[in-house]
């Protein structure tokens, strides 16, 4: 079970149900706990009846907490200014969100949520960075809609594109526009509730008391009324020559577009308006209609859409006639698709109630096929696959959505005083009274991971590394994390003892059996550096063995090499620093044989690495490693004097180069501390120099040009002090 944040653009209790209400339903009835944010209005506001009604609704919802509609499934309404951008108003709404998230998250304790938006702006609202991953469902081209900030909403909508985690789209035109953007993109057809519709077509519904009194067939339009997506024009001509048959309208007239004008409607008495009913009462009007319409106009809009009411006509059973929009091409098998033209819409209409077209089976099926649950469980499969999705169980003590919240509860700051105490008892002679102190403590509170995290300090403070990394183990279990494990890696300042003291403690590390596999994974490599940087020759083997494992279980997932987790966290990063830290291994027990064998190796994974497939910022920091192991790769060809392998390793070189030179990493190169687009230029021009012809060794260059290349594989820069350590390895492997 996984917490999820969705945040909408349309309100909870709006008559026409859309996707984003649907996809809480179908979250929450896959065992999920959904907290569902009105809109925030993306205009602003209209002087009418229809947003009067909205703005009251708002300001009552907005006083009130998180409101339960649903099992699973709780409403906030922040109090927004709808359409402010900039400025105090822009501050305001951010604010607001922000504090009634807040409030909510006191409320229900959210754990790790997941951010599943709908709305192009949301980077003007949330940070995605506090939530376990981001995910943006794009449904329709809102920015084409009447009245909308067309420009401002295409460019957040693209800046969003490149920075949440995963982004799904319903459309194959949406795709195209936006897929490239986001190295998690995936299309989805649309889809509807099947079970709530398909009670049309079983036959038990009487019909509604305001059904026109006809004998005539009826044709059927259930949803908003609204120029800009329905061609107005053409279904008047239509209604006009055809008094025959009988047209009824179930939906808003003008909800969006207020151009639209239905006036001249009322002078057909066969075409009957009947304005909104409930959700609940819709499968009722399909089960007694004869043909469903969707006579879309074709604009930048309804090219854009994958309209949700075709499959729910499908699941209600009844025949469809639709304009032909792109992304309706591939459901001609089951439904009548022509242009907007009163000649092709009569006849296709003539056809289907003449019982022409697919049968009720086939509609049946195809609807049973495009479901919310199943497509939603396939989106949720698509975030398991890439890794976003948080472990499950849940560790006890994991992190609460706002941390504050940890900072400032009862258990923290009493154990942070209790800790403190001991902090001034120390400097006269108290180490060992504290330490008792503190485990008298926890056998109180055995759980208590503050308390954990010290005393697990203070064991490997004092050399007692079993003792240490059970503890580690046992706050990883309580709270997900272990931050006290992260700084150990990650912050060389905060292990304790010399290099041998550490190699020893990232021994005991490497060899847990209950710590994650990045947290497993990076103890190896840094157990590894220790024991290069003591020339313990022992060690450094067993080292490359545990590697190698770590390489094993990596490349035998076929997720690794598209996971999308955030930096240190992501399976290809740990990759490619566990093949980088078993070449700098290798190289320094001077084993040729080996190390030419690991270089063919990293060859074969960089031919499978698309820096486009994982996550842009962990692809662009990752860059100088994949440099330097393939040239080490490189160095080896050399070495082997096989000039096609060395080709074959400097193009894999370039193609990475040209790639981190796209776009689409341009906002993560520029706020990096290194510079790794210059890293990647100069050590692939170097080796291009480096080339020779196979039909001619005697063009093979000295060890000379490759000192630099090698140099830079040590060093984070060249410096004409530092070439003695890649002259010494190259003479090494050449006299071997």
């Amino acid at each position: 079970m996984a917490d999820f944040v969705i945040l909408s653009t349309a309100d909870w209790d709006h008559p026409l149900w859309t996707n984003k209400q649907h996809v809480a339903c179908a979250l929450a009835e896959l065992g999920h706990r959904v907290l569902y944010v009105d809109s925030l209005g993306l205009r602003g506001p209209r002087v009418d009846k229809t947003d009067s009604g909205r703005i009251w609704r708002r300001l009552k919802n907005g006083l009130r907490f998180p409101r339960q509609v649903k099992q699973g499934i709780w409403v906030l309404s922040p109090l927004v200014l709808p359409g402010q951008r900039s400025g105090l108003a822009a501050r305001f709404n951010r604010w607001s969100l922000n504090v009634s998230l807040f409030i909510a998250d006191i409320k229900l304790d959210l754990r790790r949520p997941l951010l599943w938006t709908f709305n192009p702006q949301t980077r003007a609202y949330l940070g995605l960075g506090k939530f376990q991953a981001s995910v943006y469902l794009c449904v329709d081209r809102i920015q084409a809609q009447p009245g909308m900030p067309a420009q401002i909403i295409e460019a957040a909508e693209r800046d969003l594109c490149s920075s949440v985690d995963a982004l799904f789209t319903t459309s194959p035109q949406l795709h195209q526009e936006l897929g490239p953007l986001n190295a998690g993109s995936y299309p989805f057809s649309n889809v509807a509730d099947a079970d709530h519709f398909g009670q049309a077509h079983q036959g038990l519904l009487s019909k509604p008391s305001d059904w026109p009194q006809t004998e005539s067939p009826v044709l059927i339009f259930v949803g908003a009324i609204d120029a800009y997506k329905l061609d107005l024009s053409m279904l008047e001509a239509l209604m006009e020559r055809t008094p025959k048959w009988t047209y009824l309208f179930v939906g808003p007239v003008g909800e969006t577009d207020q151009s639209t004008d239905v006036s001249s409607w009322n002078r057909f008495s066969h075409v009957h308006l009947l304005g909104s009913r409930p959700y609940s009462a819709l499968p009722s009007y399909l089960a007694h209609a004869d043909v469903a319409l969707l006579p879309l106009r074709v604009n930048d809009y309804t090219r854009h859409m994958y309209p949700m009411k075709f499959f729910e006509y499908l699941a209600a059973g009844c025949p469809i006639v639709a304009t032909e929009i792109p992304s309706l091409l591939d459901q001609k098998d089951v439904a009548m698709l022509c242009k907007p033209e009163v000649n092709d819409f009569e006849a296709a209409i003539q056809s289907s109630l003449n019982g022409e077209g697919a049968d009720l089976a086939q509609r049946l099926d195809r609807a049973g096929q495009k479901t919310y649950r199943l497509r939603t469980q396939s989106m949720l499969d698509r975030l398991h696959a890439h890794g976003l999705m948080p472990d499950e169980p849940f560790a006890p003590q994991a992190p609460t959505f706002h941390e504050i919240r940890t900072l400032w509860s009862p258990t923290y700051r009493w154990s942070q005083a209790r800790l403190a105490a001991l902090r001034f008892l120390e400097p006269f002679g108290g180490c060992e009274r504290s330490e008792r102190f503190l485990r008298r403590w926890l056998q109180w509170e055995p759980t208590n991971v503050v308390l954990l995290s010290d005393l697990a300090s203070r064991r490997l403070a004092r050399g007692d590394n079993t003792e240490g990394c059970r503890l580690i183990e046992l706050i990883w279990q309580q709270d997900g994390e272990a931050a006290i494990l992260h700084q150990l890696l990650f912050r060389r300042g905060s292990r304790p003892g010399n290099r041998v003291d550490q190699l020893a403690l990232f021994d005991v590390l490497a060899a847990s059996k209950v710590l994650p596999l990045h947290y497993s994974g990076y103890c190896r490599v840094v157990r590894t550096y220790r024991a290069i940087d003591a020339k313990d020759s022992l060690a450094i083997e067993k080292g490359v063995q545990g590697l190698e494992e770590i390489l094993t279980v990596l490349e035998a997932d076929p997720n690794t090499y598209r996971c999308l987790k955030p930096n240190r966290e992501n399976r290809a990063k740990l990759l490619i620093s566990t093949q980088l830290t078993r070449l700098r291994a290798l190289m320094a027990l001077e084993d040729v044989a080996a190390l030419d064998q690991a270089s063919i190796h990293v060859l074969a994974s960089a031919r499978r690495y698309d820096p486009f497939a994982i996550d842009r910022n962990t692809a662009t920091r990752m860059t100088r490693n994949i440099m330097r192991s393939l040239t080490i790769a490189a160095v080896m060809a050399w070495n082997a004097q096989d000039a096609s392998r060395f080709d074959a390793v400097v193009a894999e070189m370039e193609r990475l180069r040209q790639a981190c030179h796209a776009d689409r990493f341009d906002p993560i190169s520029k706020k990096t501390q290194e510079d790794h687009r210059g890293f990647a230029d100069a050590v692939v021009q170097m080796l291009q120099g480096c080339r020779w012809s196979s039909l001619d060794s005697s063009g093979r260059p000295s060890f000379r040009q490759l000192v630099d290349p090698v140099s830079l594989v040590y060093f984070p820069n060249l410096g004409r002090a530092r070439v003695e350590k890649a002259e010494d390895f190259l003479l090494a492997i050449s006299a071997n």
